[in-house]
């Protein structure tokens, strides 16, 4: 007869419930909870402990950091830990094996469902009822110290400065010398929004709402450009549009596409843009960003071994290492590179777990659509296209947040206000990608 489940795993609910308040406090009662049977079951799988304690590790991070997503998954908390455990010791596996592709995730917010291809003994529920049969494992020091240091990560976060957007930083990145400069930056970044807020887009909306009554006064609002964000409140998710992300392959650049820098500035506010934006394009194929992280994915076991891993190397022994107060982060030392691309490989365990989550980020996948009524991707989210595409996502979501005022005159024929954006509206869902 199957041994009841420990109670420890009873447990889980008020646990993940502590997690999603985003502190130290719940991974640390998560991993005193998962941290036995997880062990177990991945060691039964991975012969080399240090993989095991790997995965484990990964899985008890990524389980605390989606907490917030396990009410709505339709899982009980041990199915979803176990679920979760399930992804990552594939993605292990399919490494160790010569690199076979993930598995597709569940697109959005929905919970992780492991698919047909990954066998039967790998998927969430046997794997918890398999770990009833299991002793709990218990770790070396090697894993608890590590674990120790992410506790030590995640509370030395609620302590440091934010990035000038607001964003919590990862402190094995952060060094000193960049406080002075993200406090500026932060400031000016403040004070930017709260004009915003208070001035520039209450007078915006203003216009925007006559100009959609189709007051005559206010029509010239549309020969300047309609104001963005007046059009993104309006329509909100009906911008949002799903694609496959293997066929975003042309993307935009705003120095080529608009070199004056006060026309680039001005355009970034606007919804309609004018002239030839569209035409100096580019292949997302032959972006550095993708050729890194398809580099990483490759070399997931051991990054030091990655050409990622020896070009930052180089650039930090030539005194000029990757340096960005907007993110944190100094990488002039071999560990603060490794902790920098762990980190891009975590986002890419959870993106091949979860699913692309369009409310990742501080901005969404932005693309516009050019004179032609194809999509090209802005340089929004770039990095977290390139994730998806490597992964092998089937799907993202990409919100439209400009298009070429010849398309948009050819789609209105004259109509304006109100009439215009539901034909905008009507017309996204068709629109493909530019080749």
């Amino acid at each position: 007869m199957t041994a009841p489940p420990p109670a420890t795993l009873q447990a889980l609910t008020p646990v993940l419930l502590a997690c999603t308040q985003g502190n130290a406090v719940g991974f640390e009662r998560l991993q005193h909870i998962g941290l036995p049977r997880l062990l177990a079951v991945a060691s039964h799988f991975l012969t080399d402990t240090g993989h095991a304690e790997q995965v484990t590790h990964d899985t008890l991070l990524m389980a605390w950091r989606n907490a917030h997503r396990q009410p709505h998954s339709g899982l009980s908390p041990g199915h979803w830990l176990f679920t979760i455990l399930g992804y990552r010791l594939h993605s292990q596996l399919s490494a160790l094996q010569g690199d076979l592709p993930p598995p597709t995730p569940v697109e959005g917010h929905g919970p992780p469902i492991v698919p047909a291809r990954i066998p039967e003994t790998r998927r969430g529920p046997a794997l918890l009822e398999h770990s009833k049969s299991l002793p709990p494992a218990t770790p070396r020091q090697a894993l608890r110290v590590r674990l120790d240091q992410t506790l030590k990560t995640l509370r030395q976060a609620e302590r440091l400065p934010l990035t000038p957007t607001g964003e919590a930083i990862h402190p094995p990145l952060y060094d000193p010398s960049l406080r002075r400069k993200m406090l500026t930056s932060g400031f000016a970044y403040r004070t930017k929004m709260a004009f915003q807020r208070t001035l520039g887009r209450p007078f915006e909306d203003h216009l925007f709402r006559r100009w959609q009554a189709r007051r005559d006064r206010y029509l010239a609002l549309e020969t300047q450009g309609l104001p963005r964000r007046s059009v993104e409140i309006t329509l909100g998710a009906r911008l949002d549009l799903m694609v496959d992300p293997r066929r975003l392959l042309r993307a935009f650049s705003y120095p080529a596409g608009f070199p004056d820098r006060l026309q680039r500035r001005k355009a970034s506010n606007l919804f309609l843009w004018d002239g030839d934006w569209d035409l100096p394009l580019h292949y997302l194929a032959d972006s550095d960003r993708l050729r890194f992280l398809q580099d990483l994915w490759h070399h997931r076991l051991a990054p030091e071994q990655s050409a990622s891993f020896q070009r930052l190397l180089t650039q930090a022994e030539q005194g000029t290492p990757l340096r960005s107060h907007h993110r944190g982060m100094l990488l002039n030392t071999p560990e603060r590179i490794l902790e920098y691309l762990r980190l891009y490989l975590h986002y890419m365990e959870d993106m091949a777990c979860f699913g692309f989550d369009a409310e990742a980020g501080k901005d969404r996948l932005g693309v516009a659509v050019d004179r032609h009524g194809q999509l090209i991707k802005l340089n929004k989210g770039l990095h977290r296209l390139a994730m998806a595409q490597v992964l092998g996502l089937p799907s993202v979501t990409v919100r439209v947040r400009s298009v070429h005022r010849q398309w948009w005159d050819a789609l209105t024929e004259g109509a304006g206000g109100d009439e215009a954006l539901e034909r905008l509206a009507q017309a996204l869902p068709d629109l493909t990608p530019a080749r």
